[in-house]
């Protein structure tokens, strides 16, 4: 691991190029929460702790082209050692970062002393900018600095470049995480049932993440029974699960940092039954077909466009869209039922950084205003691939939609179906030097394997 972290710092200098001053990468702060003695959970940012090597509150890398790199980290004061426990040893933090350098934080207003007058770049949590003293830097005005915001966006972009790709290390940690939300997503599907709540459901899953390994959720993990599926983030809630519905789950376990993102639609009742089969089958079909698409040199917009038009084939099968399918999607109609993108880069964040290539500016089409990728793929990325439909009466019941549409959309069916949901099937998905490496393949999400673990669980 030391080596990689050496060879990732080598390279980010390589492609900085600098000649004179610092680049300062803080990994953040916890955030308190008004009115309680309490914070949110601390997560580091993720360009620090993807140079770093490790994740600790308070800490900031610190980067000088002509004596390389060094971290300062935060030193538990008495009270926090009572309260919250002791910080990370320096020792420990320098032998898991590979540098040679770890300081106290509270010699960072020192070292900037020696660099009064030079520019700045803040990368990562740009909390100290406004926290200082949390960092050890008594007042910016005093050090005479010139933080140079332009640099930071160009150091930060370089970054973001070198992050798509993943190393042997990252991708074992995403193969870890990927077991561990397979516990947890073969744990929903036996267990869920009519009569239990959202809640239930998320926490079944999220024990079975922890029990495999996992640190934390990747995110807020997704519950949503019947029309709550509808809601592209929903938070689980104590709706009861009702017999007939979809349930769909989109949740991820973390491990070493690095997320899984998975989602799963299944029946309450055990059976994919009537319409909810066919559409179940469509997005299914839709999403094989563009993992089959991913390889290198393969555009990400093209396998969204692609899966975008057979979504709209067969919702024209389906009697709910009207049209010639490529048509539709030119006017965006598809989008009524397939809001988001195919998917997004994955890796330290669940939306991970670097999805949009250099000079490519996003679209603002219905269709593609969310598409989070926009580049050719090469081996080492790690991405999604999580098409879905949708009934979501925000956008089903707006009037000025209905009035450019009244001619593709078979209103009255979808009239019918806006209590239904939404299905979601989502799937990470690494690029080979052939082709795709599913990582999430060992989840079930054929119809007869999905009803087969439900049968298992509901004892039928």
């Amino acid at each position: 691991m030391r080596q990689r972290l050496d060879a990732r710092r080598r390279e980010a200098a390589r492609r900085w190029d600098l000649s004179r001053g610092v680049v300062l990468l803080p990994s953040g702060l916890p955030v308190p929460i008004a009115g309680t003695d309490q914070a949110h959970e601390f997560h580091s940012h993720p360009e620090h702790s993807y140079l770093a090597g490790v994740a600790n509150p308070g800490a900031v890398l610190a980067f000088d082209p002509r004596e390389g790199w060094t971290l300062f980290a935060h030193v538990a004061s008495e009270e926090e050692r009572v309260w919250s426990g002791d910080s990370e040893a320096l020792e420990g933090q320098s032998l898991r970062s590979g540098l040679e350098r770890a300081l106290p934080a509270e010699q960072l207003g020192r070292w900037l002393e020696a660099h009064r007058g030079e520019p700045v770049a803040i990368l990562g949590n740009h909390d100290l900018r406004h926290r200082p003293g949390d960092y050890g830097v008594e007042r910016w005005p005093a050090l005479e600095l010139e933080f140079d915001e332009a640099l930071a966006e160009r150091l930060s972009a370089a970054i973001s470049e070198m992050r798509r790709t993943k190393d042997a290390g990252e991708l074992d940690a995403m193969r870890r995480a990927a077991a561990a939300s397979r516990a947890g997503h073969l744990a929903g599907m036996r267990v869920a049932r009519a009569g239990m709540t959202e809640r239930d459901l998320q926490i079944e899953i999220e024990v079975r993440f922890f029990r495999s390994g996992a640190a934390r959720t990747a995110y807020g993990s997704i519950v949503g029974g019947g029309p709550n599926g509808a809601v592209l983030h929903f938070a689980p809630t104590s709706r009861v699960l009702g017999d007939g519905e979809l349930v769909l789950v989109d949740a991820g376990a973390e491990v070493d940092g690095y997320a899984s993102d998975v989602t799963r639609t299944y029946p309450v009742g055990g059976i994919f039954q009537g319409l909810h089969r066919d559409l179940y089958q469509l997005v299914l079909g839709v999403q094989e077909q563009a993992i089959a698409g991913v390889r290198p040199g393969v555009e990400y917009r093209d396998l969204h466009m692609s899966a975008s038009q057979r979504l709209a084939d067969g919702l024209v099968q389906l009697g709910i869209l009207r049209g010639d399918p490529a048509d539709l999607v030119e006017r965006d109609v598809h989008a009524l039922f397939f809001p988001h993108g195919l998917g997004h880069m994955l890796g330290l964040a669940t939306h991970d950084a670097g999805g949009c290539l250099a000079g490519r500016t996003p679209s603002d089409r219905f269709g593609l205003r969310y598409l989070r990728a926009d580049l050719p793929l090469e081996p080492g990325y790690v991405v999604t691939i999580e098409p879905g439909i949708y009934f979501i009466p925000a956008i089903l019941t707006n009037p000025a939609r209905r009035e450019s549409c009244a001619d593709a959309v078979n209103w009255e069916l979808a009239d019918r179906l806006l209590g239904l949901g939404g299905i979601r099937v989502e799937d990470d998905v690494l690029v080979t030097e052939t082709g795709a490496d599913v990582l999430t393949s060992s989840i079930p999400k054929s119809i007869s394997a999905i009803e087969a673990l439900r049968a298992e669980g509901l004892g039928q």
